[in-house]
């Protein structure tokens, strides 16, 4: 099976395919002759597209199935470092939504962002599920705070027990410590025999975010229905996650109550340098 193909009239033998390729199944030419890439190799492609798109004449193309990012016009976009580093400083944890939904378009363009993000082997082995509907993200904030109640109240040690019966009873008390009355969920989960599928879950969901601002659509983190929904069933089960599956990670999203105006302290990078 061939997954890689290079055209001999385009081809002007740079080999820059053959320096990039991560799994170095494009060979080098012989003489007069193209690079190529064995058919038995075809089982160790990463598809990751390397190939195809640092070729600088357009000869290469990949034959198996993907899709691709929609640009909207040929030209790469060139931001200054300033501006994007302030975009990235300037992400915030929103902890105060408004009741507006955000609409399942907007969402998917978000995610058509996110996976695009690294991940180990570019086995893109993060799968996504969105909790739209409010309701369902209310009945889970109920079950991480029944896990906690029953945390609480057996002999279990746990590093969050001391932190537990004040998050209870800020949700007795109409208080939603675990969501944040927020509108979506968004849950990473992978198969849990993926030696990196946190890693990737961890990535791709920080991309999410990022990629979410540009929609004005705040997120924060979602760590204690997380640590919930990684051992309580009643959690595993409502998430109906596919068969094997574990979930990663998980985030909150929607529209901002209130606007970012500005950029807090931070203690300086902790650099050794060798």
């Amino acid at each position: 099976m061939t997954v890689i193909t290079i055209d001999p009239e385009l081809c002007t033998n740079c080999e820059i395919c053959v320096e990039i390729c991560p799994m170095s199944i494009i060979l080098p030419s012989s003489e007069g002759e193209t690079p190529y890439s064995p058919e038995d190799a075809a089982t160790y492609c990463a598809k990751c597209g390397h190939c195809e798109v640092f070729c600088p004449e357009g000869a290469i193309s990949t034959l198996f199935d993907s899709t691709y990012y929609q640009l909207h016009d040929d030209k790469f976009p060139s931001i200054p470092a300033s501006e994007i580093g302030k975009y990235m400083v300037m992400r915030r944890s929103i902890r105060s939504y408004k009741e507006d939904p955000v609409d399942k378009g907007t969402i998917e363009s978000i995610l058509d962002i996110a996976r695009y993000a690294p991940s180990g082997m570019n086995n893109q082995s993060v799968h996504w599920t969105i909790v739209h509907d409010t309701e369902e993200v209310k009945k889970i904030a109920a079950l991480s705070i029944d896990w906690m109640r029953e945390v609480v109240a057996s002999e279990e040690e746990h590093p969050l027990k001391p932190l537990m019966p004040g998050l209870i009873s800020a949700y007795e008390m109409g208080v939603d410590p675990i969501c944040r009355a927020a509108p979506h969920l968004v849950i990473a989960h992978a198969p849990a025999e993926y030696p990196t599928g946190y890693t990737d879950s961890i990535i791709a969901l920080s991309w999410f975010e990022l990629a979410a601002q540009a929609f004005e659509v705040g997120t924060c983190w979602a760590g204690f229905l997380a640590i919930a929904a990684a051992s309580y069933k009643p959690i595993m089960d409502e998430l109906e996650l596919p068969q094997g599956h574990v979930v990663q990670y998980a985030m909150m999203f929607g529209y901002p109550e209130h606007k970012v105006r500005g950029i807090p302290g931070r203690d300086p990078a902790k650099v050794t340098w060798k």
